[in-house]
C-alpha cells in the first residue's frame, strides 16, 4: 500500500469511530469520490462538494455504480456549505489539494478552505470530528497546510482537540492528517 492510501485509510479510520447510522456527514471535498461512498456506508445523509464539475460526475458514477441514494452532491465551493446544510454533521473530511488525475492547476485554497474549515467548526456537532488532510507536495498545498495549521494552533483549547499525525520515516513531504474534534459549544 502506498502512503497516500495508508493516509486515507488512517484518517477514515479515525471517522469510522465517530460514525453514527442515523448520522449527517460532510465531504468537504470529492475528489474521485471514495470517501463519499466510505462515508455513505457509514452516515444516513452525506453532503459531497467539489468546485469541478468533473469530480461531481465522477463521484456520482461511483455512487450509482455501488446503489448509493443517500448523499446529496453540491458542485459548488466547500466555502459555502453553511448554505446547504441545516442538519448538525457528525463528521466532516477534507482531503485538500487537486484532483487525482485532474488539472494540477487546480487546487483547494488556503482562503476558501480556512472559511470551510470556520463554517465546518461551526455547524459540527458536539464530541463530533473534523478530518482534514493536507498535501504539502506542491507549493499551494505546502502554502495552504502552514496555514491551516496555524489556524488550528489558534482555536480555543476548552471548545477543541487538535491532533496531527505525519509520516516521519517517508520521504518527499508526505501528506498529513489534521483531526478537530468539538468538545463544546463555543
Amino acid at each position: 500500500m502506498n502512503v497516500l492510501k495508508n493516509t486515507t485509510a488512517l484518517a477514515l479510520a479515525m471517522c469510522l469511530q465517530y460514525a453514527e447510522p442515523e448520522g449527517t456527514a460532510v465531504d468537504a471535498t470529492c475528489g474521485n469520490g471514495h470517501d463519499t461512498l466510505w462515508l455513505s456506508e457509514h452516515f444516513a445523509k452525506v453532503y459531497g462538494f467539489d468546485i469541478q464539475k468533473s469530480a461531481i460526475e465522477t463521484t456520482q458514477a461511483r455512487l450509482d455504480e455501488a446503489g448509493i441514494e443517500n448523499v446529496q452532491l453540491i458542485h459548488d465551493s466547500h466555502a459555502k456549505m453553511a448554505d446547504y446544510i441545516t442538519e448538525r454533521p457528525r463528521v466532516i473530511v477534507f482531503n485538500l489539494g487537486y484532483l487525482p488525475g485532474g488539472d494540477k492547476s487546480i487546487s483547494t485554497e488556503s482562503g476558501s478552505t480556512l472559511e470551510a474549515l470556520a463554517a465546518a467548526l461551526k455547524m459540527l456537532e458536539v464530541d463530533g470530528l473534523l478530518c482534514i488532510t493536507m498535501y504539502q507536495g506542491h507549493c499551494e498545498g505546502y502554502l495552504e497546510r502552514l496555514k491551516v495549521l496555524d489556524w488550528a494552533k489558534s482555536l480555543d483549547k476548552g471548545l477543541y482537540h487538535c491532533i496531527r499525525t505525519d509520516m516521519v520515516n517517508q520521504p518527499n513531504r508526505p501528506p498529513e492528517v489534521l483531526w478537530i474534534t468539538k468538545k463544546k459549544e463555543a
